[in-house]
């Protein structure tokens, strides 16, 4: 199988997948509801219209644009998160399950619970419910990751 710096890339596939499949469930099926008022994007009755927070103030649509762009880079991310956890398993050598599991657990709340912290910090709505959607996603989608990639050495 083909390798950048000794690493999997089918298996940086295959965990970006999963990646993107545990943020699907979590932002759309889960939590999308807590998440989406988190953050300041709500939803009018029988979702006819949503509201949302832009530079210029608050915008009311019948939906939600969807930006091309935006939705490529969301795409994209799952996959150099993966390399990068991939990368900096077989700097550790990492390729059990379980060692793979906790490695993940620690980067996720050591690493990724922090960085999450920022937007509960500085923005001004401080929203707590969007900080434990996104932890909890971030802690789970790295462990997944770990997870996967701990079989393709």
């Amino acid at each position: 199988m083909p390798r950048i710096a000794n690493v999997n890339l089918l298996g940086v596939l295959l965990a970006a997948i999963v990646i993107y499949f545990v943020g699907f469930i979590w932002y759309g099926l889960l939590f999308a509801e807590p998440y989406m008022n988190g953050i300041g994007v709500f939803f009018g009755e029988n979702m006819g219209t949503v509201t949302w927070m832009t530079p210029e103030g608050a915008r009311t649509e019948s939906q939600m644009p969807m930006e091309t762009g935006w939705m490529i880079a969301g795409m994209v991310l799952p996959i150099v998160l993966a390399f990068g956890l991939g990368w900096h398993m077989k700097q550790k050598a990492i390729t059990s399950l379980p060692s793979a599991v906790l490695y993940g657990l620690w980067l996720s709340l050591l690493i990724g619970v922090p960085l999450m912290a920022y937007s509960l910090v500085y923005t001004p709505w401080h929203s707590v419910p969007g900080f434990l959607v996104d932890a909890s996603h971030t802690v789970v989608t790295i462990i997944a990751g770990c997870a996967v990639l701990s079989f393709f050495d």
